[in-house]
């Protein structure tokens, strides 16, 4: 869309919204001026949508709506958010915007939690759109045990395995106690499509590393649908004509230079049952204007959760940053990391190579300003691989941990499946 275009997109789109209680005496009725005009309007939080649901924030009649997910705040009480028949096509069509590119000849296996959650559904959308056959495998569910997924993987000869990041790697784990090895025993295996966290591009090699395929990012969430998805060469780009985005920095008023780091705020421009207007993600993100040769002019490097950061030495580290250092390790599987005072220290399963260059850390602690700490642990300490042969369900990674939590080994099997 041309700058032109996308302000008409967003009044006609703000003049929709306005339908919704929420929005009907905070939208302006005035057509926007320019497309900078958009910082006069308040910002949205979760809270909001937590306090306006469940039917709040819906701009269209009750009757056009067709499916309905909610999506969980810091509270646990849940946020509403409702589909009509636009919005499912719009969110098949933002997954494939992602140069994964599904065809008939593909069979997916969607590892993604169908239960009230969107990202599945927007998958198994997408790829049936394409023609592509689809296993609904969802992660959070008894019926569907990881040596069960390996052995559809085998036998349904599945080209393309769309789950978590974490996932993919339990899901390697579990094939490696079965005897088997990803990288060659999955010789159908096209892809890995992953979201639903951070992909920093020391994790990306890994997953590639692991299962000897390449790997494709889309970024998003329940309230706002796909948001980024990776082309073809890896990058993930900013769906311009679905959104319009802000970076701004830790203040939420000034707005992030290009390149640096700030927080995510998320404008919907399109044809929305439940839209958002200028709603803070609390993604620390980096938006980079430089063309790429699919031709998108932007990168979008998602860094992790703003609560989700470990600050030192007048830094603030996110995962992005935290990944960037594992990925320098001998072991990169599992991990975490926390303050042990005065710096920070990693905890890392071990693996077969489980041991530094001598002087690692010294140079680390030099180059970081603060003293780093690298300490190995048994392999399972962190996650049970016994679990992994009878248990189905898995709840989010955690990777950074409190000061007390590290002093006390809290993390030990904190992440238990």
């Amino acid at each position: 869309m041309t700058p032109e275009e996308r302000l008409r997109a967003l009044n006609d789109a703000l003049c929709r919204y306005r339908k919704a209680p929420f929005f009907k005496d905070r939208l302006p009725e005035p057509p926007l001026s320019s497309l900078g005009d958009l910082s006069s309007i308040p910002l949205m939080t979760k809270a909001d949508l937590i306090a306006h649901s469940p039917f709040g924030m819906l701009c269209v009649p009750q009757a056009e709506v067709l499916q309905y997910h909610e999506s969980f705040g810091t509270t646990g009480t849940p946020a509403s958010t409702w589909f009509h028949q636009g919005d499912l096509q719009d969110n098949a069509d933002q997954v494939n915007a992602c140069g994964i590119d599904f065809t008939a000849a593909d069979t997916v296996l969607i590892r993604y939690p169908y239960a009230i959650s969107m990202i599945a559904h927007a998958v198994h959308r997408a790829a049936q759109d394409r023609g592509a056959g689809v296993i609904a495998a969802s992660s959070r569910s008894t019926v569907s045990p990881f040596p069960r997924i390996i052995d559809l993987m085998s036998k349904l000869q599945v080209t393309v395995l769309a789950s978590l990041p974490l996932q993919a790697q339990l899901l390697a784990e579990t094939a490696e106690l079965l005897g088997l090895r990803p990288d060659r025993d999955f010789p159908h295996l096209r892809a890995l499509l992953v979201g639903g966290e951070p992909i920093p591009p020391g994790r990306r090699r890994l997953l590639e590393a692991i299962w000897g395929v390449p790997v494709f990012t889309i970024y998003g969430m329940t309230e706002i649908g796909t948001a980024g998805a990776a082309c073809r060469y890896g990058r993930l780009h900013p769906l311009e004509d679905y959104f319009i985005f802000e970076v701004l920095r830790e203040d939420l008023v000034s707005e992030a230079a290009p390149g640096e780091t700030g927080i995510l705020v998320v404008t919907s421009i399109t044809d929305k049952a439940t839209p958002v207007v200028r709603y803070i993600t609390q993604d620390r993100v980096c938006l980079i204007p430089e063309p790429c040769p699919c031709g998108q002019g932007s990168t979008l490097n998602i860094r992790g959760r703003s609560a989700d950061t470990i600050t030192l030495g007048g830094r603030t580290l996110d995962l992005w940053d935290l990944d960037g250092l594992v990925d320098r390790l001998p072991c990169r599987r599992f991990w975490i990391a926390g303050v042990e005072p005065p710096g920070l220290r990693f905890v890392v399963e071990a693996e077969p190579t489980a041991s530094l260059p001598p002087g690692f850390t010294e140079a680390l602690t030099r180059e970081m300003g603060f003293p780093v700490t690298v300490d190995f642990v048994p392999e399972g300490a962190l996650y049970d691989r016994r679990d992994l042969l009878s248990v189905g369900v898995v709840g989010k990674p955690r990777y950074i941990y409190r000061a007390d939590e590290m002093a006390s080994g809290a993390y030990l099997r904190s992440a238990k499946l």
